[in-house]
C-alpha cells in the first residue's frame, strides 16, 4: 500500500500537519486533524488568558495599594484633626493613694492643689441583735436624708404567728427599692439587719423612725467629702468629683496632709509620639510596596549580562498610576512651609517634618527619632500642633490632606480610575475569547463534516484506482496474467 500527502492547512491558510499522511484503504483520523486545526486557531486566546491573569494580579496589588493609602490617612487624620490628639490632655497627681485624676479636651493645662480633709461615707442604721433568728413583722418607716419618711409593711412568714426571719426580711426591703439595700450581719452575739443608703453623703443618710416590736435601730450618719482646690472649700456627696476643676475629674480615695496633693494637668504627648509614629509607619508601608513594585530582582549566571529579560519586577513597575502615587507622596513629604497665621510670640514656627526627627531615607522612607520630637513637643507645644493642624495650602499639613484626598476620592482617585481601567480591559479579554470559542465551535462542526466526507474518498480511493487501472487494461485477471 502507499502513502500519500494530504498537505492538511489550517482555516487561516497555514500548514497544519506538516508531512500529515494517509494510508491506503484506511483514510485518515479525522477526530485529531479537527482537533489539530482548533488547537491551531485557538492560539489567539494564549495572549488573552495571561493578560487577564496579568490584570488579575495588578488588580490584587492595586487594591492593597489602596488599602495603605485609606491606613495612611486615618493615621494622619488623628494628628491633622482638630478632635484628634492633640485635642487630649492627661491629668497626672502627686499622691495617687488619695487622689487621682482624669481630663477631658474641655480642661486646661495647669497645675492645682488639692488637699483632702475627708473622704464622702454613707449613712447607715443597724438594728439590735437578734438571737431567735425571726422578728415580728410589721410596718417599717425609714426616712432618707431630709426626705418623706416611707413605710415598708413587712410580712410575716407563711405559718407563722406574726413572725419573719431577718434573711426574709432584708429580702423584702430590698425589693421596695426605696433607696437602701437591707443584707444581715451576724457575729458571737447573734444577727443585726442593716439598712445602708445606696448613695453617699450626708443628704442620704438613712435614719429608722419606728420598726417591728423588739428592734430598735442605730443611726449612723453619712458625711460629705471634704476638700480645698487651689485653697477653694469644696464640699462632695461623692468621692468623684467633676465641678471642682473645668474638664477634670477628682477621683478620691484618701486623705492628704495639708499640703495636698498636686494635680498636673498638661498635653498628652504619649499618645501623640504615638500617632506621629503610626503615621510614619503607614506612609513607609506605602513606600517600601511601591519601592518593591520597580525593583528589578534576579538571578544572572556568572559572566553574563544583565538584562531585564534576566530579572523580574512588581506587577505594576509598568503602571503609571502607581509611579504617579509614589512620585506624589514623596514630593508631598518634602513640602516646606508653616501656618503663619498662628505663629504667636509664645509660638516658634515648624515648617518641615525634619525639625520634629523626621527625616527621609534614600529609599524614599521615613525615620522619625521619638527624642527629637518630644524634646520639641516639651518645649513648643503649641508649634508642633500648628504645624499638623494647619490648614493653609501653602503648608505641609493642608498640601498633604489635598493629597490624601485626591488619593482617597471613591470616584476619581488615581488607583480608582486604574481599576475600573483593568477591570473593562479584563472584560474585553474574556469577551474575545467567548467569541473565538463560538467561532471555533462552528468551525469544529464544519471541519468535521467536511473531512469526515475526506476521510470516506480516501478509504474508497484503492477500489476505485483497482476499477480504473482494470478498465485501462493495466489489470487482468490471475489467470490472464499466467497465460501472458
Amino acid at each position: 500500500m502507499s502513502t500519500t500527502s494530504t498537505g492538511l492547512v489550517s482555516s487561516n491558510g497555514t500548514e497544519l500537519i506538516a508531512g500529515a499522511s494517509y494510508t491506503n484503504g484506511n483514510g485518515i483520523n479525522v477526530s485529531e486533524t479537527v482537533s489539530a486545526i482548533i488547537a491551531a486557531d485557538r492560539a489567539p486566546e494564549t495572549a488573552w488568558t495571561t493578560d487577564e491573569t496579568n490584570i488579575t494580579n495588578q488588580e490584587a496589588a492595586l487594591t492593597n495599594l489602596q488599602t495603605e493609602i485609606s491606613t495612611m490617612q486615618s493615621a494622619y487624620q488623628s494628628l491633622s484633626d482638630f478632635s484628634g490628639v492633640f485635642d487630649g490632655l492627661t491629668a497626672t497627681t502627686s499622691n495617687s493613694s488619695a487622689v487621682t485624676a482624669t481630663a477631658s479636651s474641655t480642661a486646661t493645662v495647669g497645675s492645682h492643689t488639692v488637699v483632702v480633709s475627708n473622704l464622702a461615707t454613707t449613712g447607715s442604721s443597724y438594728s439590735s441583735e437578734v438571737t431567735s433568728g425571726s422578728i415580728s413583722s410589721g410596718a417599717l418607716v425609714i426616712q432618707i436624708g431630709s426626705g418623706t419618711a416611707q413605710t415598708i409593711n413587712i410580712p410575716a412568714d407563711s405559718g407563722t404567728s406574726g413572725t419573719t426571719t431577718l434573711a426574709n426580711a432584708a429580702s423584702y426591703i430590698n425589693a421596695q427599692n426605696m433607696g437602701v439595700t437591707a443584707s444581715v450581719i451576724t457575729d458571737s452575739g447573734g444577727s443585726r439587719l442593716s439598712l445602708t443608703s445606696t448613695s453617699s453623703g450626708s443628704a442620704a443618710s438613712v435614719s429608722v423612725q419606728s420598726a417591728p416590736s423588739g428592734l430598735t435601730f442605730t443611726n449612723v450618719a453619712g458625711q460629705d467629702a471634704s476638700l480645698t482646690v487651689d485653697g477653694v472649700p469644696i464640699d462632695s456627696a461623692t468621692n468623684t468629683v467633676a465641678s471642682a476643676i473645668t474638664g477634670v475629674t477628682l477621683n478620691l480615695t484618701g486623705t492628704t496632709s495639708s499640703s495636698g496633693a498636686t494635680v498636673q494637668v498638661a498635653a498628652d504627648t504619649t499618645s501623640i509620639t504615638s500617632a506621629v509614629s503610626d503615621f510614619v509607619t503607614a506612609y513607609n508601608a506605602i513606600i517600601s510596596d511601591l519601592n518593591t513594585q520597580f525593583q528589578y530582582n534576579g538571578t544572572v549566571a556568572a559572566g553574563t549580562t544583565t538584562t531585564s529579560s534576566d530579572s523580574t519586577s512588581g506587577v505594576l513597575e509598568s503602571d503609571p498610576s502607581a509611579r504617579l502615587i509614589q512620585q506624589q507622596l514623596l514630593d508631598a513629604i518634602s513640602v516646606t512651609g508653616s501656618d503663619s497665621s498662628s505663629s504667636s510670640s509664645s509660638t516658634t514656627a515648624i515648617s518641615q517634618l525634619a525639625q520634629l526627627g523626621i527625616t527621609m531615607n534614600n529609599d524614599g522612607t521615613l525615620t522619625m527619632d521619638s527624642t527629637t520630637l518630644q524634646s520639641e513637643l516639651d518645649s513648643n507645644y503649641s508649634g508642633v500642633k500648628s504645624f499638623f493642624e494647619s490648614t493653609t495650602s501653602s503648608s505641609f499639613s493642608g498640601s498633604f490632606n489635598n493629597l490624601l484626598t485626591n488619593l482617597t476620592d471613591p470616584t476619581n482617585s488615581a488607583v480608582t480610575l486604574d481599576l475600573s481601567g483593568l477591570k473593562s480591559n479584563y472584560t474585553q479579554d474574556q469577551t474575545n475569547v467567548s467569541n473565538l470559542e463560538t467561532q471555533l465551535t462552528a468551525l469544529q462542526a464544519t471541519l468535521t463534516t467536511q473531512y469526515s466526507a475526506l476521510n470516506t474518498t480516501l478509504q474508497m480511493y484503492p477500489t476505485d484506482l483497482m476499477e480504473v487501472e482494470t478498465e485501462l487494461g493495466y489489470r487482468t485477471t490471475t489467470n490472464s496474467s499466467s497465460s501472458s
